[in-house]
């Protein structure tokens, strides 16, 4: 008996990757990216590979997770307990006979694992095999809607209550601490990433780490974090001021703010995801601070904090009703500060509607 209520429909999940296969004329798949795993068979283990054929899936784990197995993964699955080496194992599990074409996740395995599977299946002809399951996961059901939806009530009731211990004087890393004790002490499972707090002049950075830099009378403060619940991830960037806002500091959130409302608007099913990043580029450009903004717009967010799709100028992807995807345009201006904000949205056939609750304004602590 499966315990996690996310993880549903297995059967049609594999369908699905086996109609790929059939696309693609191949005998079968290999995935050895944990989160695709866990997507097609609940497994939600440190270490494991999947084979998926046509008539049958095979999940290969070691002793570690013999119970688990048995609570996580569906009867329809079958399971091998490795006793050395997972592709030791896998070789097992490959007919001897004919050989056959089957599909590697060439995004995932390392050079010495794609060695490994070389040389210990000899008759398998191993084909890189593109994204198949990752680009199946990009759009979410029901239950991967309400799990999403979760980790980002949990990660806002724990900004919320974090931020009530902002002063002057607390260094950016004492903000992180209390940030990460109110998320697990909230239910999040784990830290999808380490949380960025910057302060000040620092956050100009947009991947700054948390340090020892404290907080001072008139500090931009931008924190970005997420919680796991179920295995799923939120992302939430939120920019605050410790005390009055500066006019500077009000005008670059207030076009950030615009941005993020240009991008959530142009947003639908159908909708290129190159229009969605250049809706949210054209306000930030029209305001003389395109240079100032240097990252993609957003990226798809489920059981890894970043998927697909990517929001980008340079993506080709389409987007398609139960993407969940963030939207995150920054001004960085060097030696001054930066504004980030990030919505959690999900795509539906007419629009977009953000997951996110937490105010957006620039409120001063």
């Amino acid at each position: 008996m499966k315990v996690d209520s996310t993880w549903s429909g297995g059967s049609l999940r594999l369908r699905r990757v086996r109609d790929r296969l059939h696309e693609q004329r191949l005998d079968g798949l290999l995935l050895s990216q944990l989160s695709d795993v866990r997507w097609l068979s609940g497994f939600s283990g440190s270490a494991a590979l999947l084979l998926v054929e046509p008539g049958s899936a095979t999940l290969i784990t070691d002793f570690r997770y013999a119970t688990q197995v048995s609570e996580e993964v569906d009867s329809e699955i079958a399971v091998v307990m490795a006793q050395n080496d997972l592709f030791e194992a896998l070789a097992g599990c490959l007919d001897e006979g004919p050989a056959s074409r089957i599909g590697f996740e060439e995004h995932d395995l390392t050079v010495r694992d794609r060695r490994a599977i070389g040389e210990g299946c000899g008759g398998v002809i191993w084909e890189p095999a593109g994204p198949i399951v990752s680009g199946l996961r990009s759009a979410k059901d029901a239950g991967e809607i309400a799990a999403i939806q979760r980790a980002v009530e949990v990660a806002e009731t724990s900004l919320s209550q974090a931020v009530g211990a902002v002063s002057e004087g607390v260094s950016e890393r004492d903000v992180a601490a209390e940030l990460v004790y109110r998320l697990l002490r909230n239910g999040s499972e784990a830290l999808p990433f380490e949380p960025i707090v910057a302060a000040g002049e620092r956050s100009a950075l947009p991947h700054a780490r948390p340090g020892e830099r404290a907080l001072r009378e008139g500090d931009l403060l931008l924190i970005d974090f997420g919680a796991v619940v179920s295995g799923y991830c939120s992302d939430v960037t939120r920019t605050f001021v410790l005390g009055g806002s500066d006019q500077w500091q009000r005008e670059i959130h207030g076009i950030v703010r615009e941005a993020v409302d240009r991008a959530v608007t142009a947003m639908a099913a159908g909708v290129p995801v190159r229009d969605v990043d250049r809706a949210a580029r054209q306000v930030i450009e029209a305001a003389g601070y395109g240079e100032n903004f240097g990252h993609g717009t957003g990226h798809g967010v489920g059981l890894e904090v970043h998927e697909l799709p990517r929001i980008n100028a340079r993506s080709r992807d389409t987007l398609e009703a139960g993407n969940v995807v963030t939207i995150e345009p920054g001004v960085y201006l060097p030696g001054r500060g930066g504004v980030r904000l990030e919505e959690v949205v999900l795509v539906e056939e007419g629009a977009g509607r953000a997951l996110t609750r937490y105010p957006l304004s620039l409120q001063e602590l």
